[in-house]
């Protein structure tokens, strides 16, 4: 099963939705009051650190290719970093899509469970 990922990248993936999360709620604020100005230099910073952090998670997913990168030195637009960081939340979606379980129940195929699966049919299996 090549889906299965490491709880620490389980770990991972609710930090950085959690930032993106309070990053985009930072966004919308300040794109309210001017949707076509560009975004301060510390916004482009923190959401050109996350893109990266992001990126170097969903590195090795299909299409991780296609998430776009900013540049630190260069704020965008408030309307294209929310674009951008719309892209983020969709490839966060797609991951845990990825790596869920096929069954509904939302949980996560990580290697360590699948450890402690096989320990437990061993178990049962001697009893």
């Amino acid at each position: 099963m090549d889906n299965l990922i490491s709880f620490a990248k389980v770990l991972e993936h609710a930090q950085l939705s959690e930032r993106l999360l309070h990053l985009r709620a930072t966004l919308h604020a300040a794109q309210v009051h001017a949707p076509k100005q560009l975004a301060s230099p510390l916004l482009a910073r923190a959401s050109a650190v996350l893109l990266a952090d992001i990126y170097r998670l969903i590195s090795r997913e299909p299409g991780a290719r296609t998430l776009p990168r900013l540049d630190r030195q260069q704020p965008p637009e408030h309307r294209r970093l929310t674009s951008m960081l719309r892209d983020a939340q969709l490839a966060l979606d797609l991951f845990r899509q990825a790596h869920s379980d096929d069954e509904g129940d939302d949980e996560w195929r990580t290697i360590e469970g699948q450890e402690m699966q096989a320990g437990h049919r061993a178990a049962m299996a001697r009893s």
